[in-house]
């Protein structure tokens, strides 16, 4: 779902921008109710503001009338070499409703100004956050066309995927996940705290994503992914991204199930784990 969300934001922002447009931070993602398997969803989503290179962007997946998730996140208009360009179109409230949502787009973007600002020294941090999990996995991808949605930069939508994926497999083995049965049930992605991403994944690249378990609690998980990129043409390598994926373990009815107990054992696992409390607080109050 989170692929269909970003992607849709995606070719709104670029109807808009008229041009190519790419992610650039995903507010917290919250799943407010279960999607299931053959359900018909329909995906929405509107640029609410425009500064000079980016936009803010809301999203949302609906079952008839009832929203299942709401998203939020900027995107930026690239030239050809990937770089910010000018965005000529402009969004003018005209009612009340569009003003109140322009509003609360420019406190989105107030709010994350300090992120910004930081995006160039984050770019080139590529140290392993999961370095020292017992709980952790990693996998490593080679960008191909069937992978990009122009020939040249990699789908957010496909690599949130790839690192949901990633995620849950990481998930299901803590609980020593075999098959799907009453007894093992399945684990689902229940929210993603606010992400920023620091630079496109291109063509040919080498990409990396770490995973590692962070927080156990009676139903649920936090796990870290980490996501890097290697330019095969001069051999850099660049932080796309850090994300902190949500997941509670589920029968087949949907009902939360325990999972076994994680005692944080090293600091650095201590230290992990006091984070993830403080990030599951500030997700409670959304």
């Amino acid at each position: 779902m989170l692929s269909f969300l970003v992607d849709t934001g995606m070719i709104s922002a670029m109807k808009v921008a008229r041009g190519l447009a790419v992610i650039a931070s995903l507010d917290d993602v919250v799943f407010k109710k279960p999607i299931m398997l053959g359900d018909i969803i329909d995906i929405e989503a509107e640029v609410e503001y425009v500064g000079n290179t980016s936009m803010e962007v809301s999203m949302r997946a609906l079952k008839n009338s009832d929203v299942l998730v709401e998203a939020t996140g900027t995107y930026v208009k690239v030239d050809e070499f990937l770089r910010p360009t000018i965005i000529e179109n402009k969004v003018v409230p005209e009612s009340s409703d569009e003003l109140e949502k322009y509003d609360r787009a420019i406190k989105r973007r107030q709010a994350r100004l300090d992120i910004i600002k930081e995006r160039i020294k984050k770019r080139y941090e590529i140290d392993d956050p999961t370095q020292g999990l017992r709980y952790r996995t990693e996998s490593v991808y080679f960008i191909t066309p069937e992978m990009t949605y122009d020939g040249r930069i990699i789908s957010a939508g496909k690599l949130l995927k790839l690192m949901d994926d990633i995620g849950g497999a990481l998930a299901l083995n803590y609980v020593n996940y075999e098959n799907f049965t009453q007894e093992n049930g399945a684990v689902v992605t229940v929210s993603v705290n606010s992400t920023s991403f620091y630079t496109p994944i291109r063509l040919s690249d080498i990409v990396k994503i770490r995973a590692g378990i962070s927080y156990v609690g009676n139903t649920s998980f936090e796990v870290i992914l980490n996501v890097t990129r290697l330019d095969t043409k001069n051999f850099v390598e660049e932080h796309v991204t850090t994300a902190y994926f949500n997941y509670v373990r589920v029968d087949k009815e949907g009902r939360p199930m325990k999972v076994k107990e994680y005692i944080p054992l090293t600091e650095r696992e201590k230290q992990v784990y006091q984070e993830a409390l403080e990030r599951r607080k500030r997700l409670m109050k959304i």
